[in-house]
């Protein structure tokens, strides 16, 4: 590996450990054993490194759960399978949402993010996919909403408490409940 991958590997390790807005540049430098100048010359920035880290690990998560996926032949299984990668995926999930409670404060960063949304819309609908073969565009985009929604609240209540979490099983018969009592369109 060379300088810049050195610097990611050690950015996302020290995501992980410590989250977005208590690393430094010294412990990406300690952690990968590059210099400091080198998270300059590769990134601009240590906020930069952070997120290209960051999206770095996003892509190997979906990429993981893309394979663990390919199997699943219904939403119950799917949506187990995705619950479950949580045990693994974890502190993944804690800087996500680290993040996402300094939007609201932090204009430079909201705009650095503001085109996540779609792209994890998208993304989770292609995971999904082989359960949707026929979906059109306008029920895509809706599609990955409501997952995108299930997905940041089932990871929030697993951070918060993994064994009060609720099941796959339960989150869809949650949800016909709700569609159930809306009737016909």
């Amino acid at each position: 590996m060379g300088n810049r991958e050195d610097l990611l590997a050690g950015a996302k390790q020290c995501l992980f450990d410590k989250g977005f807005a208590r690393t430094t540049a010294r412990d990406v430098t300690a952690a990968s054993g590059v210099s400091l100048a080198a998270i300059g010359y590769h990134f601009g920035t240590k906020e930069a490194l952070l997120t290209a880290a960051l999206q770095d690990a996003i892509a190997e998560w979906g990429a993981g759960l893309a394979e663990t996926l390919s199997g699943a032949t219904d939403l119950a299984s799917a949506w187990t399978l995705v619950l479950e990668s949580f045990a693994s995926s974890g502190p993944l999930w804690a800087v996500q949402l680290e993040l996402v409670a300094q939007l609201g404060r932090d204009p430079a960063l909201r705009a650095q993010f503001a085109g996540s949304n779609k792209q994890a819309r998208e993304g989770l609908v292609g995971l999904f996919r082989s359960l949707h073969p026929d979906l059109d565009p306008a029920d895509a985009d809706r599609l990955g909403a409501l997952y995108q929604a299930l997905l940041v609240g089932s990871a929030a209540t697993w951070l918060a408490d993994p064994d009060s979490a609720p099941a796959a099983e339960d989150l869809l018969a949650a949800m016909r409940l709700v569609t159930d009592r809306q009737g016909p369109r």
